[in-house]
């Protein structure tokens, strides 16, 4: 029984005035959504997804409701206070028992596989080489495909052999969770991030317990409003 977890619950403080009408995962790129967009392509390859809930939550679970394929169990996380990405996983864990076999951010238009991570080894991180490391910055990789640690939008770029941009889709590794709890027990109310305090900390431990999966289609997200005019351009090709 796989499950994927779709994260839906960011303030969207990027998208400016689009903000003020619509949550990220639900704002109108051409006849459809991100969400919506999400939902359809997943469609019952998993038998579970999660959803998170936040910033204009009511918006996100009406249209999860109305898009979310027949047969598929459709489960909410309403998050208040934010828990961020980290948390969120740990919360999933804390209500289902397991982590899902895919992590996608809710923001995208992709023609990514989402079932080819169910036999996937946890800790797949998919990163696409084609769009821009100095506008979004990705996570950099060694010969053998191991990712080795974050590729910063301010760096030198020669200085990394391979990088790619991260896409926001992956296989969480059980490697990061005793780091997102040590995270959690040091601060209570700390926003986790599965990446700054998962998986970052656990490259130090076990450098060689996450992998890069390269994705060459098409990949877009929609975080800011020049964002969105580029994905409804390049929605046309998917």
């Amino acid at each position: 029984m796989a499950s994927a977890l779709l994260l839906a619950a960011g303030k969207a403080t990027r998208l400016e005035g689009i903000r003020d009408t619509y949550a990220k995962a639900n704002v109108p790129v051409g006849d459809t959504t991100p969400l919506r967009f999400l939902l359809e392509s997943i469609g019952t390859s998993f038998s579970d997804i999660w959803i998170n809930l936040h910033f204009k939550g009511d918006q996100v679970r009406e249209q999860a409701e109305r898009f979310v394929s027949r047969g598929v169990n459709l489960h909410f996380i309403e998050e208040d206070p934010l828990l961020g990405t980290g948390g969120t996983l740990l919360e999933m864990l804390a209500r289902s028992g397991a982590l899902p076999e895919v992590l996608v951010n809710a923001k995208m238009f992709t023609d990514f596989s989402f079932d080819s991570l169910i036999s996937a080894p946890p800790g797949t991180l998919v990163l696409h080489g084609d769009s821009d490391l100095k506008s979004f910055g990705g996570l950099s990789y060694d010969d053998e495909g191991f990712i080795q640690g974050l590729c910063t939008r301010d760096a030198a770029l020669e200085s990394y052999k391979s990088a790619a941009v991260f896409t926001g889709i992956c296989k969480p590794s059980p490697t990061w969770l005793k780091h997102l709890k040590a995270a959690r027990q040091h601060k209570e109310s700390e926003v986790l991030c599965f990446i700054r305090h998962g998986l970052l900390p656990a490259l130090k431990e076990d450098p060689k317990h996450a992998r890069a999966m390269l994705h060459a289609g098409a990949w877009c997200e929609i975080s800011t409003p020049e964002r969105v005019a580029e994905a409804t351009a390049q929605l046309a090709k998917l």
